[in-house]
């Protein structure tokens, strides 16, 4: 079950490419490397379940929900035109990171609302993993207390708003899924031009 090919769009949102970009370019890479392993004999099941992509999250609440939502929907379109055998195959691995870009010097204790509102829209959406950065880390090299911070903002989210006892808490609400609908197609067009 290790996935040995990390896909890293995570990198773009922090270089400035919003919501759309992050999630066509993301797909983009997959697919490349989708085209390219399946050409040198390995199979789509196999290729597919030994990639594993990073997002960025950001502040944008339910967009930020409605981004990884999308891109499961979005790899299962991809991964179904390279015909896997097995169902699994179509399963998205996403790491979410939440982004650097829109952290604060002057007020760096704002960065823990920030993290911890966007930590939110990661396990929302449904992501497999997340990595809270330490609120300082943006300014100086963050010490024991922010890391300690961090870590913690994790087993809140678990621990005391039980957001692991929920399946997909955001199935069926209309906003959410139209948001979805939204972005997988607004990318799914960048992502046939490019």
């Amino acid at each position: 079950n290790f996935r040995t090919i990390h896909l890293n769009a995570s990198q773009l949102r922090n270089e400035g490419a919003g919501i759309i970009q992050e999630l066509a370019f993301g797909i983009s890479m997959g697919n490349e490397y989708m085209s390219q392993l399946t050409t040198r004999g390995v199979s789509a099941d196999l290729a597919a379940s030994k990639i594993r992509f990073s997002f960025g999250i950001g502040s944008e609440y339910f967009p930020e929900i409605s981004k990884l939502r999308a891109a499961r929907l979005l790899w299962s379109v991809v991964t179904n035109g390279f015909q896997p055998s097995k169902s699994e195959s179509y399963k998205m691995d996403i790491h979410s990171v939440t982004c650097q870009w829109n952290k604060t010097v002057d007020d760096p204790y704002v960065n823990l609302l920030r993290t911890q509102t966007e930590a939110m829209s990661a396990i929302l959406g449904g992501a497999d993993s997340l990595t809270v950065e330490p609120f300082d880390t943006v300014f100086r090299k963050p010490d024991e207390f922010s890391e300690r911070i961090a870590r913690n903002q994790q087993l809140i989210l678990k621990e005391e708003a039980y957001f692991d006892k929920v399946a997909d808490p955001a199935a069926g609400s209309y906003y959410i899924e139209n948001l979805t609908n939204l972005i997988a197609e607004t990318s799914w067009k960048l992502f046939i031009e490019t």
